[in-house]
């Protein structure tokens, strides 16, 4: 019985690897390069039937909205192949590597069947970069929070800074001691904070110091992101901070 099992799993890898092996691709992941906000681009697979019938290919899945695809033809006989073209368009607020999925489909002698998951990859830099990628900090009940980000032209022209705004929400819990109780958080608008800069105005090559000062008065997390308008996007840095009741 131990061996008839045996061979019956060994049977089973086998048809799930002929199954894989329906459909091949040039490459399952491929890369649009460094693009700047608001750009669109597009790049090309190959795609291969290397089954003995005829593969139906269904509607391709991006992952998102940002992501369109054109599938040339869907039935593909043996040995036949097909291009599928991806175009992806950097939307504002995109900033720092990105990547996206292309999800393939087929009908193969009637049975339906996920054929390959497909890769994009892009680099969205605008005239401004920042660093760190998330601003993240701890604290206590009643202390200052002081954090800075770095930004940096990315660009041969002056880049003036100005209107950034901050969006915060405090996740407080009112329970004793340093404990973080899930069940006991309450979510609210978080506005006791200010944020500075060294100079509002970025000549090519240079850098200013952006200065985020929070003022918590609860135990709990804090979330939040920093949005800095360029003329072709908004950057939107991430902030993630925890604090604490009392020190141990």
């Amino acid at each position: 019985m131990r061996r008839i099992s045996f061979i019956l799993i060994l049977l089973s890898f086998g048809i799930a690897a002929v199954q894989a092996q329906h459909l091949r691709v040039d490459a399952t992941e491929k890369s649009f390069g460094e693009m700047r906000p608001l750009e669109k681009r597009e790049l090309t697979f190959r795609l291969y039937n290397t089954a003995p019938d005829t593969l139906f290919l269904g509607q391709p899945k991006p992952s998102c909205g940002c992501t369109a695809t054109v599938l040339n033809k869907s039935a593909l006989a043996p040995g036949d192949s097909t291009e599928l073209s991806a175009q992806f368009h950097a939307a504002p607020g995109m900033n720092g590597p990105i990547s996206k999925s292309i999800t393939l489909y087929g009908r193969f002698a009637g049975v339906e069947e996920k054929l390959a998951v497909l890769r994009l990859h892009a680099d969205v830099v605008a005239d401004i970069k920042y660093s760190p990628g998330m601003l993240r900090f701890a604290s206590f009940i009643g202390d200052t929070v002081v954090v800075h980000a770095m930004l940096t032209s990315n660009t041969d022209k002056p880049v003036q800074l100005s209107n950034i705004t901050g969006e915060f929400t405090a996740y407080v819990d009112t329970t004793a001691g340093n404990t973080y109780h899930v069940e006991q958080v309450q979510s609210r608008p978080f506005a006791n904070f200010s944020i500075a800069l060294d100079a509002g105005l970025v000549e090519s090559g240079d850098s200013v110091r952006l200065t985020l000062t929070l003022y918590p008065q609860d135990k709990g997390q804090l979330n939040g992101t920093i949005r800095i308008p360029l003329s072709d996007t908004e950057l939107r840095i991430p902030v993630v901070g925890a604090i604490l009741r009392q020190r141990e």
